[in-house]
């Protein structure tokens, strides 16, 4: 044992020589804090582990993807296979190097196990990839199991190191102003972006549960169902995620906790007054289909309208709310993990992967596109998880937030947020002001 133990030692020290990186910023990459004593906690019965070289795989994936230009793949290949440009995955990489499970630990002969950054790349892969969890088996050494657990951990690490910047926060008053030029010159002033809802096949959806997620779409199967709000750039501001699939948007809308955050003042939809066709607003609203109430938040469009006019603002309308399938279609695509029929069995798990999906879009897109300018506003934006600001809560905790959300909406059924005479007064202020910009 002793001579295999220094043979590994020996062989990833002269790895590091050959493969040595003079970029400081890739040297900082490979730091991890590290446990002498502590071993793999295994809670389960175990059978013959199988003879894996974690040194091996460990030097495969640095010299693959983290050796600098020496690499043997480049930065196009990166990103097409890890779904995320660098900078997002160091980003990743600085906040969970160090945090349980991502230490190095060594087994009781002293031979190191898993290496932390082959951990992170497997996580990576399997929410690119969506295949199962023993995939990867041959070229990372991680058995079906242990990713199963890391990929876990992997995701609601995230949500807590990430998710108050990139998940369920209202844009500050700064953002508001740069997304209502940005949707002004789209030639719908103050409007916030597009709303919507998306399902997700659950396979592995439990039979006491199969009749209420079972609905119209995706040929009958079994859904789950995710309402976001997202803006000209695909970022998504707000989700809803874990509604029965036999719901339709209104349903889901009723007991959405992204009216509750409005409704509570945690969402603010006030901006800067803004002018349409003679008439002063200062709130933002939202675009949406036809399925959608008459709420003075929301902006539908026309359905076969004999009038011309009418006919035009449907046609603009149309074209921007698309910003909403975008934004669903570029998060399955980037996320195989959601393009395939969820395979997790349990709600809360498939909640995790779902939101680390979405914080992941939306550092990639803020990377990419730029930040709205976020970091130079001294303004704090509040971050808050459905229900009302808790991620992880009892279930007698989420019956009291039912409750509390239920009665902040009859205190505010009359509210102007759900009046549909402002709703239509809207609709009509802006069809006339899109006629007069074409003319």
């Amino acid at each position: 044992m002793d001579d295999d133990s220094s043979s590994d030692e020996d062989r990833l020290h002269i790895f590091q020589e050959e493969y040595a990186v003079d970029d400081e910023a890739w040297t900082v990459l490979f730091e991890s804090s590290s446990s002498e004593e502590e071993e793999l906690r295994v809670d389960r019965p175990r059978t013959a582990n199988k003879r894996r070289d974690f040194v091996d795989a460990y030097m495969r994936v640095v010299s693959n993807y983290f050796n600098g230009r020496e690499s043997i793949y480049n930065e196009v290949d990166f990103e097409r296979r890890l779904r995320c440009p660098r900078a997002v995955f160091n980003r990743v990489h600085d906040h969970l190097m160090g945090t349980p499970p991502f230490e190095q630990y060594k087994d009781p002969t002293g031979k190191p196990g898993i290496y932390p950054l082959v951990k992170l790349v497997g996580c990576f892969r399997f929410i690119a990839y969506g295949d199962t969890y023993d995939r990867d088996d041959e070229n990372l050494c991680i058995g079906e199991t242990t990713l199963r657990d890391y990929v876990k951990q992997f995701a609601r690490l995230v949500i807590v190191a990430f998710g108050p910047q990139y998940l369920n926060r209202a844009p500050n008053k700064q953002e508001r102003q740069v997304i209502s030029q940005e949707m002004g010159e789209r030639l719908f002033p103050g409007c916030l972006g597009s709303w919507d809802c998306k399902h997700f096949a659950w396979k592995n959806c439990p039979v006491r549960l199969a009749g209420q997620h079972q609905g119209h779409a995706e040929g009958g199967k079994k859904t789950l169902i995710l309402e976001a709000i997202c803006d000209h750039r695909k970022y998504i501001w707000h989700a809803n995620f874990g509604d029965p699939g036999s719901m339709n948007d209104i349903n889901v809308l009723d007991r959405s906790s992204i009216v509750g955050s409005m409704l509570s003042g945690d969402a603010c939809l006030k901006t800067d007054p803004y002018q349409i066709n003679g008439t002063m607003r200062d709130w933002m609203y939202y675009l949406v289909d036809g399925i959608y109430p008459d709420w003075a938040i929301f902006v539908s469009t026309y359905t076969n309208s004999p009038n011309p006019k009418e006919r035009s603002f449907a046609e603009e309308q149309e074209k921007v709310r698309k910003d909403i399938e975008c934004s669903f279609g570029v998060l399955v695509q980037r996320f195989h993990v959601l393009q395939r029929p969820l395979r997790q069995w349990f709600l809360d798990e498939i909640k995790d992967v779902l939101y680390c999906c979405i914080i992941l879009h939306n550092m990639i897109t803020e990377e990419k596109n730029g930040a709205l300018d976020e970091a130079n506003n001294p303004e704090k934006s509040r971050g808050n998880f459905p229900l009302f600001g808790r991620q992880q809560i009892t279930r007698h905790e989420a019956a009291q937030d039912q409750v509390s959300l239920f009665a902040a909406r009859v205190a505010q059924f009359d509210n102007m947020m759900q009046s549909s005479y402002e709703h239509f007064k809207l609709k009509k202020d802006l069809v006339e002001h899109i006629s007069s910009l074409k003319e």
